[in-house]
């Protein structure tokens, strides 16, 4: 994922794109030329999608991530 806007607007977005977009768009964050504290930023909030991904699997129904 080369464009630095689309890669934030994944992590911002998780249920519009797909587990191997979240990991893409990751990957493009860290390797920018964001500062060391937006790209923290940007790894916490990766692992707490993951978290919310996995807390909602056995939840019947569609709820989004962050239970909205």
């Amino acid at each position: 994922m080369k464009d630095l806007h689309r890669a934030v607007d994944v992590m911002h977005h998780p249920h519009q794109y797909s587990d191997l977009e979240l990991v893409e768009a990751l990957e493009a964050i860290q390797e920018s030329p964001l500062k060391p504290i937006y790209k923290e930023y940007y790894k916490r909030l990766y692992k707490r999608i993951l978290e919310c991904k996995e807390k909602n699997k056995d939840v019947v129904g569609q709820i989004g991530y962050f239970g909205g």
